[in-house]
């Protein structure tokens, strides 16, 4: 046997669950030896480096044998952390955090879905809706009479490349097409910005963070999160329904959803800051005003039905006019306001839009007497007509055509005329209308 290997003997025995290792030359009957073979550890360590050497290049090896500064043996830099240092201390959860509270918050985030839609949305911000499932008069008029050259054109080759030529995958997932459309329609907007030179004074920011706070009856209701991609203006915008509109909203009824609680879908926390209001931005901002929050299909939620993303845009667009009005009156404030915060959101899948509006009149939210804040929401709106065409094919076996489910198979392909049936400009206008709005 060559020196450089080791012979090993395992014990293997029916009565001995597994084997183990033998140290000594004892041989008891009715068991077996195993022979394992294996290179001592040295003769191991030879074969790695000799494996190492073989593995050099030419140009390594040069360096190495001319005792030249080698650049592969570069040291390895200290790993350094990527994250704010005020997000290194992790805080515990329990009643050891300052703030703890023994009365529990109802939290609104874009976790949360409202099984009832807008109404329940409604009663939580203490809201009329308006406008009978159509946007204000004045973004109507303002959409009939915006034209932009070649319109149809520019949004069926916008449609087409978010739908067909944004990705080589077989089929491009709801929540990549439904963010490219709304990228791609605000780049269309900003065309506009020779006729409105307003438009050049807008920011967006994708992913951004906003609070606000407010009480209805005994509980506390927080909205936070990070919803979407807000464009933000340098000025804000005007109201949309006159003095005597709102004070006509004293007489109206919130909706009621007994026996359920209207928090029932709302999350339950125990910490949390007392009037956390936060606008997104912080003092000093050149563009300090929430004007239009989009919103997307990101967690395929409204396949059927866009209930659950329509109440997120109304919250989130409340919660922007709400922290922003906050910050002006103070925290505790509970006044009607003399000059309403409007803001609007935007509800897509790429295929189906809803057009929100919002209008703070009122910080007093506890309770359900007085004037109510207004909303709009024109929701509905189809772009065109989505589906994909599908190719059967049947296979032969022995020599018989067999049409059962098991031997078909579907391929599905790209429609050369996806977003060309059925189009509806209409839609656009809307879409327009809303981004013009504050500069025309």
């Amino acid at each position: 046997m060559p020196s450089s290997m080791t012979t090993r003997l395992f014990l293997k025995s029916s009565s001995l669950a597994g084997s183990r290792l033998l140290t000594g030359p004892l041989i008891l009957p009715g068991q077996k030896w195993i022979l394992v073979r294996g290179y001592r550890p040295e003769k191991k360590r030879q074969i790695r480096e000799r494996g190492k050497e073989q593995r050099k290049t030419t140009a390594r090896k040069i360096y190495e044998t001319l005792d030249l500064p080698s650049p592969y043996n570069i040291p390895t830099k200290e790993k350094i952390a990527d994250f704010h240092p005020r997000y290194m201390n992790r805080v515990h959860m329990n009643e050891d955090n300052p703030h703890y509270h023994e009365e529990k918050t109802y939290i609104f985030n874009h976790r949360c879905r409202l099984e009832e839609g807008v109404n329940q949305a409604l009663w939580l911000t203490k809201s009329k809706l308006m406008g009978e499932g159509q946007l204000p008069e004045r973004i109507q008029e303002l959409a009939s009479r915006l034209e932009m050259p070649d319109m149809e054109e520019r949004v069926l080759r916008s449609i087409r490349k978010c739908r067909q030529y944004d990705t080589q995958s077989k089929l491009i997932p709801v929540d990549r097409y439904s963010y490219a459309q709304n990228i791609d329609f605000i780049r269309l907007c900003q065309l506009m910005s020779g006729q409105y030179p307003g438009l050049l004074q807008r920011a967006q920011s994708d992913g951004y963070y906003v609070a606000g706070s407010w009480h209805r009856g005994d509980e506390q209701i927080q909205v936070r999160g990070r919803s979407g991609l807000l464009v933000s203006s340098t000025s804000p915008l005007e109201r949309l329904a006159s003095p005597e509109e709102v004070a006509e909203t004293a007489s109206h009824t919130l909706p009621d959803f007994y026996p359920l609680a209207p928090t029932i879908d709302l999350l339950t926390r125990n910490v949390y800051k007392d009037n956390h209001n936060f606008s997104g931005f912080y003092e000093g901002s050149p563009f300090p005003h929430a004007h239009t929050l989009f919103i997307h299909d990101a967690r395929n939620w409204c396949r059927n039905t866009m209930q659950y993303l329509n109440a997120q845009g109304l919250m989130f667009a409340f919660a922007n006019a709400m922290s922003r009005a906050k910050l002006q009156y103070g925290a505790d404030a509970a006044i009607d306001l003399d000059e309403p915060i409007v803001t609007q959101s935007i509800v897509s899948t790429g295929v189906k839009f809803a057009f929100i509006q919002v209008q703070l009149n009122t910080l007093n939210m506890n309770s359900n007497d007085g004037i109510k804040n207004m909303v709009w929401v024109d929701e509905g709106n189809v772009m065109y007509s989505d589906h994909y065409p599908v190719v059967f094919r049947i296979f032969k076996t022995h020599g018989n055509r067999h049409t059962k489910p098991g031997y078909i198979k579907k391929m599905h392909r790209r429609d050369p005329d996806l977003g060309c049936r059925e189009l509806d400009v209409n839609v656009f206008r809307k879409f327009l209308a809303c981004y013009v709005n504050g500069a025309a």
